[in-house]
């Protein structure tokens, strides 16, 4: 590093204009995604919910009475809770909050390309900082390329805000480091006020975004900041309350950026503790056992999804893979959600990251490494696996897992070394945190560890910046802009473009409705079907408003075939609406006067 193996780097004086460019090509692929492969409108049952949240909270509501019929106007991962008679979204308000600044301006895709770009930013500036310039300007680069960000980004998923946050309470918390006991103010408060209110705020948002990853994200931090009080006290206790202060702030603002959860939960059920997720399926929760998971969650089902994922993660997180996508692999990443058919070598970086940041000491971090796989195989090669297969076991495990990650913050005193390894943490405590989740993600990238995608493209700069500084930026810059160019059109194209129409949702639907509609006259679009999955007509309940007075309602009448119930139901609702009538059988919908698909 700087310090330790180059102490005078070659400026690099166009480093800050690649990283702009770097950044604006993070926003115009945003962009360009979202409306050519996504349409800019929901793919997943979670965008769907998300959106309907994001609307209510942008007329300032929190919930919303349920209608009548509620079944023919039910959206997926929508709650009507019949005890408060409210219609609610299942999920934390933290991402539908930022979602709604985007609904409220027409363009609610515009949020996760903003909060993408700027992750560029705050990956050069903290590859930088803590390393060299070299080392951010290349995480930059390949956080900006990196097809799970590029997928995501173009989503209306809530994991791009929660990386923007994660990274950001990362480098507050090292600035906060970096001004700790000195004189210096920032206006008229001392600079550490302003770094511990920025981490508490960043710290805060990714838990009102995502509870679960915030607790992982934050644990190696708990840990170092333990251990630097603990030092701190020994050597000179009058210095202990100049460490303890912006700690304390910090995390007072995240625990009250967090009180909008209770307060949700208060609103749409009487419970401020109540799990909303269970709401809709009564097994989706944290833990293992017979409470969680369809049959159950396990160790053996967690570890099962860790790898699974993890192949999938081997090639998205860069883009570096040996294979091409076909259009086998395409079917693969649109109906299937276990080893990736593909050998990823996105992960090819680490061990050298390994040798240029701990130099010897690497051989003590392989011995460390090959003891938590020991770990990992134990329970398995014991009695045929049954000790993960039992619930208390499986917590045991994950805790001293989790505990032999946070060790080597114990050894490292030296910054460099200290630091590298609290990312090798981040990356680690996340991906060890969802084995206690009852099920894996590949559909949109493995989203479930996207939140460290930061702390990996900065490890995996580091050797490539060294390289740089002894056979030339020339060459290294020049074959990784080719590697990256190629992984673009090689890998993410065919790879994101697998989605396009995804779950069958696409503006045909919308353009059929709008060439039946009679001048302006708003539209009541009826879905008549028994059997109707959401996928059928899910492109129309992206343009249907919860308070069901948008141009275009769509309604299931969920007895079409057998009553006219329902229907009279809701024209009487829609007295003065133009009615437009579909019919749809499982994911497919078509127009009465129209003959069905095939």
């Amino acid at each position: 590093m700087t310090t330790q193996n180059h102490p005078h780097p070659r400026p690099f004086l166009a480093a800050k204009w690649i990283v702009l460019a770097l950044v604006l090509f993070s926003f115009f692929m945003s962009a360009l995604i979202s409306r050519t492969v996504f349409e800019r409108l929901p793919h997943l049952e979670d965008e769907v919910a998300y959106l309907f949240q994001a609307r209510t909270l942008a007329r300032g509501d929190l919930v919303i009475s349920t209608p009548e019929p509620r079944r023919a106007f039910w959206q997926p991962f929508v709650v009507d809770y019949a005890p408060t008679g409210m219609r609610f979204g299942k999920y934390t308000i933290g991402w539908p909050l930022h979602l709604a600044v985007g609904e409220s301006m027409g363009q609610a895709w515009v949020i996760n390309a903003f909060f993408g770009a700027m992750t560029v930013a705050l990956a050069y500036r903290l590859g930088r900082e803590i390393f060299d310039e070299d080392t951010g300007l290349i995480a930059a680069a390949l956080t900006a390329f990196s097809p799970a960000a590029l997928l995501l980004n173009a989503s209306l998923m809530g994991h791009t805000t929660a990386l923007f946050a994660a990274t950001l309470f990362i480098y507050a918390y090292w600035r906060i480091e970096k001004v700790s006991g000195r004189k210096r103010r920032f206006g008229k408060y001392p600079d550490w006020v302003r770094w511990s209110v920025i981490a508490g705020l960043a710290l805060g948002l990714l838990i009102l975004n995502r509870p679960l990853t915030g607790a992982a994200i934050a644990a190696p931090f708990v840990m170092r900041s333990v251990i630097r009080l603990i030092r701190v006290g020994i050597v000179d206790a009058r210095r202990m309350w100049d460490t303890l202060k912006p700690l304390i702030a910090l995390t007072m603002i995240a625990l009250i950026l967090a009180i909008p959860i209770p307060i949700y939960n208060q609103a749409a059920t009487g419970n401020p503790s109540f799990n909303l997720y269970t709401l809709v399926w009564s097994y989706d929760r944290v833990g293992f056992g017979a409470c969680c998971g369809r049959s159950g969650h396990t160790l053996e089902k967690g570890v099962r999804h860790m790898r699974f994922d993890m192949s999938l993660t081997a090639a998205d997180l860069f883009g570096f893979a040996a294979g091409r996508i076909t259009p086998a692999i395409q079917s693969h990443l649109q109906t299937e959600a276990n080893f990736f058919p593909i050998v990823g070598l996105s992960f090819v970086f680490f061990p050298f990251a390994l040798v240029v940041i701990f130099r010897w000491r690497a051989l003590l971090v392989i011995v460390w490494a090959a003891a938590l796989v020991a770990w990992f195989a134990l329970p398995f090669a014991i009695g045929n696996g049954f000790l993960t297969r039992d619930p208390l076991f499986a917590w045991l495990f994950l805790v001293i897992a989790i505990g032999w990650v946070m060790l080597p913050i114990l050894l490292w005193r030296d910054q460099t070394r200290s630091w590298g390894w609290l990312l090798v943490a981040v990356m680690l405590t996340l991906v060890g945190t969802q084995l206690a989740y009852w099920i894996g993600s590949q559909r949109y990238s493995t989203r479930y560890y996207y939140e460290a995608l930061t702390a990996a493209a900065i490890l995996s700069a580091v050797p490539l910046a060294w390289l740089a500084r002894r056979i030339g930026r020339e060459v290294v810059y020049g074959v990784l802009a080719v590697a990256l160019t190629w992984s673009l059109y090689a890998y993410s194209t065919p790879r994101i473009t697998a989605l396009y129409r995804f779950n069958n949702i696409h503006h045909d639907l919308i353009n059929a409705v709008e060439a039946r509609r009679d001048g302006d006259r708003p539209v009541l679009v009826i879905v008549n079907g028994d059997s109707v999955r959401w996928r059928a007509f899910g492109t129309l309940m992206a343009v249907t408003s919860p308070y069901l007075d948008s141009e275009i309602v769509v309604a299931h009448n969920y007895l079409g075939a057998t009553s006219d119930t329902v229907r009279e139901q809701l024209l009487a609702m829609f007295p003065d609406r133009q009615v437009i009538e579909l019919q749809a059988a499982d994911n497919q919908a078509w127009f009465i006067d129209e003959m069905p698909p095939g």
